[in-house]
């Protein structure tokens, strides 16, 4: 339970967005396996998830800006008189169902607490359901969804991929493609219709409008110089990544990661991630983490490091 000295308050965008990014930062090494988000994660969910993901029809500006609104008034934070950000309870993005649960290395007796903040905010009110991802590894978690009668979907995971930075490989691009970064060629439309395109959005209204990629943009963490590309001949975006670089941890994520399909295996994805590999590297990362639990990754040198599985409960 909340102590004197704990409290949940409402999240407040306009000072706290840091202050978790900070939070998830410090305790990304303070466990024996990482068990909170990272913060590429926690830039992508507001910044781009969030505006980009309300779509039905069209994505309007307004439209983003409301489930901007959405996200942040679902966030629930605890915070410790001399431990500041111990608690952080989400979701990925506006629609209900899915929570997620960040927490301090010291107040795992907070987890009630949260699960509970989970239930009663984040979950499908129409499906009366609610899922949560949980690590392999998290035997509190693990120990808290069976006492609550969650049920594990063993067809609903993911796991982590780690790529140890060594030797850098070399740039080894076909004839006439070439790299680009958004520092160098900022076309937020290009760009978006890549996004969609990637993603096997062939449909116009599903690809990233130019106000969500401003949107990401302004993600604190988000740099152009990390926003990369592969150009073919003709100036088209090929294939892409975005390198996030957590300096702190010395690690740098990939998301995302597409190639549009009549780009496909050519070793175009290959080569993009690794001139992110490159850049982040020159910036002092040792390690290069992504999620998904794509085979892809380990053909090129990530190996699986951390399973984790869908938790639902009926409510």
């Amino acid at each position: 339970m909340s102590t004197a000295a704990t409290k949940l308050r409402r999240y407040d965008p306009t000072r706290d967005f840091l202050r978790v990014r900070d939070f998830l930062a410090r305790t990304y090494r303070a466990f024996d396996r990482p068990l909170n988000w990272r913060i590429e994660r926690w830039n992508y969910a507001r910044y781009f998830e969030a505006p980009y993901l309300c779509r039905d029809e069209e994505i309007t500006p307004e439209k983003s800006r409301e489930a901007i609104r959405s996200w942040e008034d679902s966030v629930g934070m605890w915070e410790d008189d001399s431990d500041g950000v111990v608690g952080v309870v989400h979701t990925e993005h506006p629609a209900p169902g899915d929570a997620f649960i960040e927490r301090h290395p010291k107040h795992a007796h907070l987890l009630e607490d949260m699960l509970d903040y989970a239930e009663a905010n984040l979950a499908d009110r129409e499906k009366k359901t609610i899922r949560l991802f949980v690590y392999e590894h998290d035997r509190d978690m693990l120990s808290l969804m069976r006492q609550r009668a969650y049920r594990k979907v063993e067809e609903d995971w993911d796991y982590d991929q780690e790529y140890t930075i060594r030797k850098l490989p070399e740039p080894n691009l076909p004839k006439g493609f070439s790299f680009a970064s958004m520092e160098g060629r900022d076309d937020l439309e290009a760009r978006g219709r890549a996004f969609g395109l990637g993603f096997d959005h062939p449909e116009p209204m599903h690809w990233a409008p130019a106000h969500v990629y401003e949107e990401l943009q302004r993600a604190p963490d988000y740099r152009k110089d990390l926003d990369l590309s592969v150009l073919a001949p003709d100036g088209e975006f090929a294939s892409f990544c975005i390198m996030w670089h957590d300096a702190m941890n010395r690690i740098g994520i990939l998301e995302p990661v597409g190639t549009l399909p009549r780009y496909r295996k050519m070793g175009l994805a290959r080569e993009v991630i690794y001139e992110g590999i490159r850049r982040v590297a020159a910036l002092g990362a040792q390690k290069i983490i992504v999620g998904g639990g794509q085979k892809y990754y380990q053909s090129i040198g990530f190996e699986k490091s951390h399973m984790c599985y869908g938790w639902t409960r009926n409510l």
